[in-house]
């Protein structure tokens, strides 16, 4: 969790745990109880999105590895065309260069499925020259598979990658807004219990040092705010 949203948990968390303790105060004074609920709303939304994020991310890690194990397959059976090309061809300039021998290999995931995209062709047109020089007849037919794999994989991540990316800014929106809240509603808290020395102890800010980063439940949403929404 980063050190930003975990901060406005902590606080968020911590904050709670004074007004509530010292609800029957702040109840009765302004839009307490109002403030109360907000930011327990708040705190649970954060909460929320921050499950949501962690879910994502791990999503597209997963689907990372497996474009990376679909990549690194594309590229074992590039070799093994350009080998069995290579000793099928040999002398035939033509048809080396149909199979793009001695061309420079991509540098990007996308021209690796450009790549397996024009070599398609040329292994299913020459398949008994490339049996005959080292390929089975199922390599011959696992060619498109692979170049298909690689697609979807690609596909697939870089799909994830936006949805991490999404709820990553939703998230770390959520957390800000958070911070905010809580500054003014310890501002409100602070006028509300002045003199009451105990009171205001309770809802000073958590002092970080000693803490360390985790995930944090929210606290039980009052009635009143359950009441609120339905």
């Amino acid at each position: 969790m980063p050190v930003k949203v975990d901060r406005a948990l902590i606080q968020s968390e911590g904050l709670l745990g004074g007004l509530n303790n010292n609800r029957d105060i702040l109840t009765g004074k302004g839009n307490g109880q109002k403030r109360i609920d907000d930011l327990t709303l708040a705190h649970a939304n954060v909460v929320d999105l921050n499950t949501k994020q962690i879910t994502a991310q791990t999503f597209m890690e997963n689907m990372t590895t497996n474009k990376n194990a679909m990549l690194l397959a594309a590229k074992e059976a590039v070799a093994q065309v350009d080998d069995a090309a290579s000793s099928a061809f040999e002398g035939d300039k033509a048809k080396l260069k149909e199979f793009r021998i001695g061309d420079p290999k991509p540098r990007t995931e996308e021209g690796w499925e450009t790549y397996l995209d024009s070599m398609v062709g040329p292994v299913q047109l020459n398949s008994d020259a490339l049996v005959a020089n080292g390929m089975s007849q199922d390599d011959i037919a696992n060619f498109p598979v692979v170049y298909a794999n690689l697609v979807a994989a690609l596909a697939v991540q870089r799909n994830a990658t936006k949805v991490r990316n999404s709820a990553t800014k939703t998230r770390d929106a959520a957390a800000a807004a958070l911070e905010k809240k809580v500054t003014v509603t310890r501002k409100f808290a602070q006028a509300a219990l002045k003199g009451n020395k105990a009171a205001l102890e309770e809802i000073k800010p958590v002092k970080m040092g000693g803490r360390k980063s985790g995930r944090v439940n929210p606290p039980p949403v009052p009635e009143a705010a359950t009441a609120s929404k339905k």
